[in-house]
């Protein structure tokens, strides 16, 4: 974890799988991305994703060259604005930075407008605890570049030792047209009761299955019409 040397509400959350996270409000400057314990090193290099977490409104001028190389961009939908130069808009292109985000928020704006690809974020669903197998699962629904869409489980268990943990990680693979007519109350129905509540509360699947409807082609009706029908 890193602390914004500029702002202390600016926190960064680092994951060994590349990912960073970054927390706090309002618009972060390039003088955000100066962290501490860095312990000298260019930290920022590390990383290869950025998730920029609900709260934070933009990314000012700047920021994000202050992270060479990042391939992916996951922007919440609180952000509104993210500055950058003509250098930087032709290295994401070179590069083919994926921009990631709900969709109708400013990050698919900001991906056609960049001429970057775009894929929706994925979606934490629940988190389960299974108390006769001293179990919890962390549950999410995830969106590929590449490949259909999964429910992806991250399982936790207590391991064969005191202070030890087990578990471990599997997906199950969706039908590519899952979220056709599918309500919240049927996506909801196809996991067990006990999650019900919190995947009826769940506004950013709400929101996915809804734009995702809305956006499939209905058939165009193309039978001519007879001579009674003219």
């Amino acid at each position: 974890m890193y602390f914004s040397k500029h702002n202390e509400k600016i926190v960064y959350i680092n994951h060994y799988s590349g990912l960073l996270e970054v927390e706090g409000e309002g618009v972060l400057c390039k003088e955000d991305a100066e962290a501490w314990p860095a312990m000298g090193r260019k930290w920022q290099s590390e990383y290869d994703t950025l998730s920029v977490k609900e709260g934070i409104t933009g990314l000012g001028e700047g920021y994000l060259e202050s992270f060479p190389k990042i391939g992916c961009l996951i922007l919440s939908r609180t952000v509104e604005s993210v500055a950058t130069s003509p250098e930087l808009d032709k290295r994401m292109r070179k590069n083919k930075v994926l921009i990631r985000g709900e969709y109708n928020t400013f990050a698919e704006e900001f991906a056609h407008e960049k001429g970057l690809g775009f894929l929706h974020c994925d979606i934490p669903l629940a988190d389960d605890d299974i108390e006769i197998a001293h179990e919890h699962d962390i549950i999410t629904l995830r969106f590929h570049d590449r490949g259909r869409a999964d429910i992806h489980y991250n399982c936790f268990t207590p391991g064969s030792t005191a202070g030890s943990y087990g578990g471990g990680e599997y997906a199950k693979e969706l039908p590519k047209d899952f979220y056709v007519d599918c309500s919240l109350e049927q996506f909801a129905s196809n996991f067990p009761e006990r999650l019900h509540d919190q995947l009826m509360s769940n506004g950013m699947l709400s929101r996915f299955l809804d734009k995702a409807n809305s956006r499939i082609k209905k058939p165009v009706n193309s039978k001519k019409k007879t001579q009674s029908e003219k």
